[in-house]
């Protein structure tokens, strides 16, 4: 794409349109009134149109100049817009949210509350990734991820959510026949199911439990 606007032709653009919606050099003038005319003087010659009907005491947009003026009326706002998107100070939420979060977590915790939040928030589209593998922000487009530690990655944003406690269950025939544990240390002498871990692959057992980094 080759630059075809320079900076003073996008300010005297911003000038005529200023001239036109209050239909006044002079109410339009951050510097004086001779300087719109000429800005606006500038764009005719680009154009090769007459863009206002001038006066002593008026001016009033020609055709041309009103099919001209909704067009960069309608350009500029969209400059603005894209700005403020960029920047994140767009005043409606809307975009697609990709979110990666443990399969029971999303289940029970935020699947539930989307419905609200699709309510509040109508322009945002939500895509979320149930699974308990590990995601690369970078590589596979993600926005945001819960995870049960902060990252290791320091140039990532964490926040805290909320508390969960972690517990040991079973059935009462299992006890029955295998006995109460008593300690930790105990656990590891019973049949567990395991939950394995997404970054290496082996199950979690014993203080592995406790010590894994879930976003590795």
């Amino acid at each position: 794409m080759q630059r075809q606007f320079d900076d003073l032709l996008l300010g005297s653009i911003e000038l005529f349109c200023l001239a036109a919606e209050l239909g006044s050099f002079t109410l339009a003038a951050s510097v004086t009134p001779a300087a719109v005319s000429r800005s606006v003087a500038r764009l005719e010659k680009r154009l090769d149109v007459q863009l206002f009907v001038r006066t002593t005491r008026q001016i009033r947009l020609t055709d041309a100049g009103r099919r001209y003026f909704e067009q960069c009326r309608d350009a500029l706002n969209r400059l603005a817009e894209a700005e403020r998107e960029a920047t994140g100070q767009q005043t409606t939420p809307k975009g697609v949210l990709r979110i990666s979060m443990p399969t029971p977590y999303g289940h029970y915790r935020v699947l539930p509350v989307l419905a609200e939040f699709r309510k509040r928030y109508p322009e945002v589209t939500i895509e979320a990734y149930l699974s308990n593998r590990n995601i690369d922000f970078a590589d596979e487009g993600f926005d945001l991820a819960i995870r049960r530690r902060a990252p290791r990655d320091s140039g990532l944003i964490a926040r805290k959510l909320e508390d969960a406690e972690l517990v040991v269950v079973a059935s009462p025939s299992y006890l029955k026949r295998a006995g109460m544990p008593k300690t930790i240390e105990d656990i590891l002498e019973h049949e567990c199911i395991q939950f394995e871990m997404p970054s290496t692959g082996p199950p979690c057992r014993g203080s592995s439990c406790g010590t894994a980094n879930p976003w590795n």
